[in-house]
């Protein structure tokens, strides 16, 4: 065997030899595609203006407002620069946390005392029972819709029309339905009720409205039965505004809802609710997450309607009005970078959270 192997290696010719052991010529490089490089370069033309801002008005703002926060400083007497540059020279004398420490602790009120932060904080929680009673609404909306019926297509016109109408008008319009001569109160017949506080000077307590004089602040204070009514009209007008986006998500929902599934549990015998818990909602609930954790994180940030509603009031007004009213209005830039970063770690907590909840479900 050994004298056959041998012999079989000298009939190989040397040049085959050679070739094989020597290194394989490299591939030749494809040719640029020139329209696709033309194409490339004005993607990134587009986006770099994005890009950009994104980092600036995001990144580096987010940056400065959480050095600031640690600080003293005011936009009237300081030079925010000289500020940053110099920050170990410049931290708050009371401590580099007094504002977050000071969040936590001023108290506002007069009889019954609370923090103000936390005042502020409450409405911002109270407005967010819209937001079920928004997705439960659009999801109902949404399904009847979906249905081919005659006329479908301007019923989604109507429901969307709110969400291209002016902030302003829709704000004025409930002004007028809910004043104490409104439309809503000759339909529920009220006489002169006041849902909201336009004024400033009268506010209603439980006490008034009940026609008592009971002691103990809750009955006494307004923030607990005018705040109450005024928040509850301007969740009713954020669930009409925000209606006609929802709605059109969930029907791109649904359209993605897989027939043959529908089908085949129809065939078995499921009814048409039956379907929709155990078919519908399932292939429904990735853009009922999307709607949820964009709502959550909108309806922390709440700050224009209550204000062009009745003003700024500890009783109506969200959370974003701290930041602006020591930020801007007092020129307390520090205090309010303080209260944004608070805002900022609460709407990531949330966040979190929800996407944690995502995650056990998906296991």
């Amino acid at each position: 065997m050994q004298e056959n192997f041998a012999a079989a290696s000298e009939a190989v010719p040397a040049e085959t030899v050679a070739v094989e052991g020597s290194v394989k010529p490299k591939k030749a490089r494809k040719p640029i595609n020139q329209q696709k490089l033309q194409d490339n370069l004005w993607g990134w033309v587009f986006c770099i203006p994005l890009i950009v801002g994104t980092i600036w008005f995001v990144y580096i703002a987010f940056i400065m407002a959480l050095l600031l926060s640690f600080t003293a400083y005011n936009s009237i007497k300081g030079d925010i620069w000289e500020t940053l540059f110099h920050l170990g020279d410049n931290i708050h004398p009371d401590g580099a946390f007094y504002w977050y420490k000071y969040a936590f602790t001023y108290e506002i009120g007069g009889d019954f005392k609370m923090n103000e932060m936390g005042a502020y904080l409450f409405n911002t929680v109270f407005y967010m029972i819209g937001i079920p009673i928004g997705m439960i609404l659009a999801v109902f909306f949404a399904v009847c819709m979906s249905r081919d019926i005659k006329g479908g297509n301007v019923f989604r016109v109507l429901y969307y029309f709110p969400c291209v109408a002016s902030t302003v008008s829709i704000v004025y319009t409930f002004k007028l339905m809910f004043s104490t001569t409104g439309v809503m109160n000759q339909l529920l017949g009220l006489d002169g009720f006041q849902w909201l506080d336009l004024t400033g000077n009268t506010t209603l307590t439980w006490n008034q409205l009940a026609g008592t004089s009971t002691p103990g602040a809750f009955m006494n204070d307004p923030f607990w039965c005018q705040g109450f009514f005024s928040k509850l009209v301007i969740i009713i007008m954020s669930v009409w505004k925000g209606l006609g986006g929802t709605i059109i998500l969930y029907i791109a929902g649904l359209s993605g809802v897989n027939a043959a599934t529908k089908e085949a549990a129809e065939i078995d015998g499921a009814n048409g609710w039956q379907i929709f818990w155990k078919v519908t909602m399932p292939d429904l609930y990735p853009t009922i997450f999307y709607n949820i954790v964009t709502a959550v994180i909108g309806g922390m940030q709440i700050y224009m309607e209550p204000v062009l509603l009745v003003g700024e009031r500890s009783s109506t007004s969200g959370y974003v009005s701290l930041i602006w009213g020591y930020g801007v209005n007092q020129s307390k830039v520090s205090q309010g970078a303080a209260y944004g970063m608070i805002l900022a770690i609460m709407i990531f907590v949330l966040t979190m959270f929800q996407f944690w909840l995502d995650s056990r479900k998906s296991d």
